[in-house]
């Protein structure tokens, strides 16, 4: 999967990977929980990036994703959100 032109699509607005329920229930998670989520389940999270960004386009990529476990989901989305925040940020002009 092409990572970099996913992240251009995402800049736009456009997030080929999750619906907008995947976006709303992520978003919706509790921080404290997510992140005791997190540190029990590193390794299949890890797996879970390393898959995802194997597959050969983003259509394959939403499927698997819709089949991973929601907090494995969850964490995705949002580790996805936070690297369209980090691309984005630099490059706003603020007055």
């Amino acid at each position: 999967m092409d990572t970099e032109k996913l992240l251009e699509v995402g800049e736009r607005g456009i997030h080929l990977l999750f619906d907008r329920q995947m976006i709303s229930e992520a978003f919706d998670q509790d921080a404290d929980r997510l992140r005791e989520e997190i540190d029990g389940r590193l390794e299949e999270i890890h797996g879970a990036i390393q898959r995802l960004v194997s597959l050969p386009d983003p259509e394959a990529g939403q499927r698997f994703v819709a089949c991973l476990p929601p907090e494995v989901r969850h964490v995705l989305v949002l580790l996805y959100f936070e690297l369209l925040d980090g691309r984005i940020r630099p490059t706003r002009t603020l007055h």
